[in-house]
């Protein structure tokens, strides 16, 4: 945020505050458009489920010197392949081999050797016991069996590797989204907050000044087991008239697939930015100085469900929390979630009112829970009951709801 003279800091700082930690709202559609998007999507979905399968490869037929050929020009395919598309060259000269001379325990070995290098574990495995089938008493029998363990384990490690893709928020209120790419995990926000023990940023007779704009922040991670390790960056960020400069760090950490937390542990650095008055002319930054490290430890949880309240519903309270009146806005989470909504979405058909305070979730006081943890817990799949204890404006006792988990698209 930039802050001009004095004279309006005060309107300035009320109205950014009056607004953190709203979420972006979807672009507004009515609440029969959103049903009607809804249906036509899982008409589509249910099109393509019941779609006839594509036609089977066609089946390479010849004589067994046919097959040797295929296998030796698989192997010579295998000597000089520098990518996977040069790989699959191979794989497809092991198939042929294998179509015209299906007991030839080779082809079914060197196609299991090359379908693990491509990373297709699946049909791996099916082609090493395809190979035991054809050649039981084969001297590396036990070998092909111990692989099939191992790349059952492999399985198993890139089906956990895939199910953390999603949404993550941490405990702080900042949502980020987690992709794999590259055999590795990248987890991106643009609503890091910046606190002022990471950048104090003062302002001439007014003192140190809260920064609210949120930063881009990626963290770039691979996985050993449970272990994390990588990357964290941060862009760059104004402080009033100041601009405080990119940052990055090591990252190491832990992922709990169990309890669907993620531990994050990095230094940043630390900076001081300086805002000067000007009775004529614009304000101006005197300086940016880096004062020291930090250490952050930063715990995320996820992935999230993808349905909760519904589109048109704005969640209040994760990054700042105003009890009205004339108290003051505190800034981060502080163990009260609201609502706001219209009459147009489906949680209000379903009972909830704009201004609603969520008390409870299933039971569970949400003062009793961080910001990640009460998103947890809010989230879920489609058509899954929430039991939402409720406290309205003029009603003197808590109202209890139960809302059956809304798609958020």
């Amino acid at each position: 945020m930039r802050i001009g003279r004095p004279a309006t800091l005060v309107l300035t700082l009320a109205l950014t505050l009056a607004v953190a930690g709203c979420a972006t709202a979807p672009p507004k559609k009515t609440l029969a458009e959103r049903k009607a998007e809804r249906a036509k999507a899982a008409a589509a979905a249910t099109a393509a489920a019941t779609k006839p399968a594509a036609p089977p490869r066609a089946r390479m037929t010849g004589t067994p010197e046919d097959a040797r050929k295929h296998m030796l020009r698989g192997m010579a395919a295998i000597e000089m392949a520098k990518s996977p598309e040069e790989l699959a060259m191979a794989e497809e000269e092991f198939l042929a081999a294998a179509d015209i001379s299906p007991r030839l325990g080779s082809a079914w070995f060197n196609l299991g050797k090359v379908q693990t290098q491509l990373g297709r574990y699946d049909d791996a495995i099916a082609s090493y016991r395809q190979y035991l089938v054809v050649a039981p008493g084969a001297e590396d029998a036990q070998k092909v069996r111990d692989e099939i363990v191992k790349l059952e384990f492999r399985q198993e490690q890139v089906a956990r590797e895939k199910g953390r893709a999603g949404s993550w928020i941490t405990a702080t209120g900042a949502w980020y989204s987690l992709v794999t790419e590259g055999g590795g995990i990248v987890l991106k926000t643009d609503q890091r907050r910046v606190t002022e023990e990471e950048v104090l940023s003062t302002y001439t007779l007014v003192g140190s000044v809260p920064i609210y704009d949120r930063a881009h922040a990626e963290h770039r991670l691979t996985a050993r087991g449970n272990r994390l390790a990588g990357t964290w960056s941060r862009g760059p960020v104004p402080a009033n008239e100041c601009q405080i400069p990119p940052d990055t760090a090591e990252v190491a950490g832990e992922v709990n697939d169990r309890e669907r937390k993620m531990t994050l542990r990095y230094e940043v650095t630390t900076f001081s930015a300086s805002t000067q008055l000007a009775i004529l002319g614009a304000d101006y930054c005197t300086g940016v100085a880096v004062t020291g490290k930090k250490g952050v430890e930063e715990v995320l949880y996820g992935p999230l469900g993808p349905a909760a309240l519904g589109p048109g519903v704005t969640l209040m309270g994760l990054y700042s929390w105003w009890a009205g009146g004339f108290s003051s806005i505190q800034q981060g989470w502080q163990g009260h979630l609201g609502v706001r909504l219209d009459e147009e979405t489906e949680a209000y058909e379903a009972g909830l009112r704009n201004e609603d305070e969520i008390l409870a979730i299933d039971g569970v006081p949400v003062k009793s829970l961080n910001a990640g943890e009460a998103m947890l817990r809010l989230y879920g799949q489609p058509g899954t009951p929430v039991r939402l204890d409720i406290l309205r404006e003029k009603e003197k006792t808590p109202i209890i709801i139960t809302i059956q988990r809304i798609p958020n698209v």
